[in-house]
């Protein structure tokens, strides 16, 4: 198995890529600010004895896009998994945003994607079991009362996301992980109180861990997922309920 994940070198990405390797997979790890946790990353992978590279990349820039695409297609002739995690989560009030705040979110989390898997698709079509994979968001259902952008442009990903399942069956399939809280960068700035406030609304009172969000990414990497296409699978420890 081969896989990229995009915002590999920390977090999510972090996990998922490490998950991956774990399970099998060569993976290409792209990371934009955080060059040294990548390689770390890219060095635990080979001392597992997994095959790695590690490619920079900024999402808000499209016209790095075609060049990333030109990495992997350097490295590897075919693809299996496209993992979309790669992306921010800036917060300011409505009030406080501007149009150039939403524009920048859409490309990150929908444009860029779009483009990516555009420029991918020959790889992955050389694969007998594509799969890309968004890690989105339970904001993208719920909103943010200090993030709008983000919630908008993780809902358009949604849209692409059943979009790219629809046309790309029967050959790739297209999931969607929407993690809750999870205990990653973006919640460390919680006050005592915004924690405790935070734990009380999730029903088993804990947050998540980046492992186990990365545990429901490999299952739909694996071909335990072969029927499993459109699907969005909440990890949110019942913080929303569907």
């Amino acid at each position: 198995m081969r896989a990229l994940v995009t915002g590999a070198s920390q977090g999510i990405g972090r996990a998922t890529a490490l998950r991956l390797a774990r399970d099998g997979a060569e993976v290409a790890l792209h990371f934009l600010q955080h060059g040294e946790a990548a390689r770390a990353v890219h060095e635990e992978i080979q001392k597992a004895g997994r095959d790695s590279f590690v490619l920079r990349g900024d999402l808000r820039d499209l016209s790095a896009i075609p060049r990333m695409a030109k990495e992997v297609r350097d490295h590897w002739d075919s693809l299996d998994v496209l993992v979309h995690n790669g992306g921010s989560y800036p917060r300011q009030s409505f009030e406080q945003t501007t149009d150039e705040d939403f524009l920048e979110m859409l490309r990150v989390h929908a444009v860029s994607p779009a483009s990516l898997t555009r420029e991918l698709l020959p790889l992955l079509r050389q694969s007998s079991s594509g799969r890309i994979i968004f890690v989105s968001s339970i904001l993208a259902f719920d909103g943010s009362r200090r993030g709008a952008p983000y919630a908008a442009a993780k809902a358009a990903q949604l849209g692409l996301a059943r979009s790219l399942a629809r046309e790309l069956a029967p050959t790739i399939t297209v999931n969607v992980v929407a993690p809750g809280a999870v205990d990653t960068a973006v919640l460390a700035g919680d006050t005592p109180e915004q924690k405790s406030e935070r734990l009380r609304q999730i029903p088993l009172r804990r947050l998540g861990s980046p492992q186990e969000v990365a545990a429901v990414i490999a299952f739909l990497a694996s071909a335990e997922a072969n029927y499993v296409t459109g699907a969005t699978l909440p990890v949110n420890g019942g913080l929303r309920m569907e």
